[in-house]
C-alpha cells in the first residue's frame, strides 16, 4: 500500500494518511511489515472463530442494550436500512449489500448507548471485515438478511433475548459458512493481498 497514493486518492497530504494508518494498525485492522509497509493482517481459521467468538459476546450483549433503549425511530431506521440491504441482495449488488449491513448492525449497537461496547465492537469489525467480501461469494451463506428480522421483532416486541437472538443468528450464520472456507489456501492468501475491492470496516 503507497502512502503517497492514498494521499493522492484522497487529496491529502502524506501525514494525515500515515497517522490514519497508525491508528488502522494499533487497532490490529493492519500490520506493520519489516520493511516500514503496511497490509491485511493474515486471517487463519483459529483467529477468525476466536473473533466471531468474541463478536457472540459482545455484539450479543449490545443488542440487548438496544432493545432496552429502543423507540419507534430506531425501528423505522432498521426497518429502512433492511430494505436498502434486501433490495441490494436482489440486485447482487455487493458493495450495497456489505455496506447496508454494516449500517444496520452499528446504528442498532449505537442505540446500546454504551461508550465501552462500541469502541470494541468496532475493533474488531476492522479485524474481520475482509471475510464479508468472502461471505457473498460462499454458497453456504444464506444472504436473506432474515436474522435481522428476528432482531427487528425483537425490538418491536420489547424482547431483548429475542433480538440478542438474531444478533447471534447472524454472527453464527456467517461464522459456519467462513471458518471452513478459511482453511482453503487460496482464500486465506486473497485476505491477506491487495486491498482493492476489499471491504474492512468503517
Amino acid at each position: 500500500m503507497s502512502l503517497r497514493k492514498l494521499a493522492t486518492a484522497f487529496g491529502t497530504s502524506p501525514m494525515p494518511v500515515r497517522e490514519a494508518l497508525t491508528r488502522l494498525v494499533v487497532a490490529s485492522a493492519l500490520e506493520e511489515t519489516a520493511n516500514g509497509s503496511v497490509c491485511v493482517p493474515r486471517l487463519t481459521p483459529e483467529r477468525l472463530a476466536e473473533l466471531f467468538a468474541v463478536r457472540e459476546l459482545l455484539e450479543g450483549a449490545a443488542g440487548e442494550m438496544a432493545c432496552r433503549h429502543c423507540t419507534s425511530e430506531l425501528i423505522d431506521e432498521l426497518t429502512a436500512i433492511n430494505d436498502a440491504l434486501l433490495a441490494a441482495i436482489a440486485k447482487r449488488n455487493i458493495l450495497g449489500c456489505l455496506s447496508e449491513n454494516q449500517r444496520f448492525h452499528f446504528v442498532l449497537y449505537e442505540a446500546a448507548r454504551s461508550e465501552v461496547l462500541m469502541p470494541l465492537i468496532e475493533s474488531l469489525w476492522l479485524q474481520f471485515g475482509p471475510t464479508m467480501y468472502l461471505s457473498l461469494l460462499s454458497p453456504e451463506m444464506p444472504w436473506d438478511a432474515s436474522a435481522h428480522f428476528v432482531i427487528l421483532e425483537g425490538l418491536k416486541t420489547r424482547k431483548p433475548a429475542v433480538a440478542k437472538r438474531g444478533v447471534l443468528t447472524d454472527i453464527r450464520n456467517t461464522g459456519r459458512s467462513l471458518v471452513p472456507a478459511m482453511a482453503s489456501q487460496a482464500r486465506v492468501g486473497l485476505l491477506s493481498s491487495n486491498l482493492d475491492g476489499l471491504y474492512f470496516g468503517s
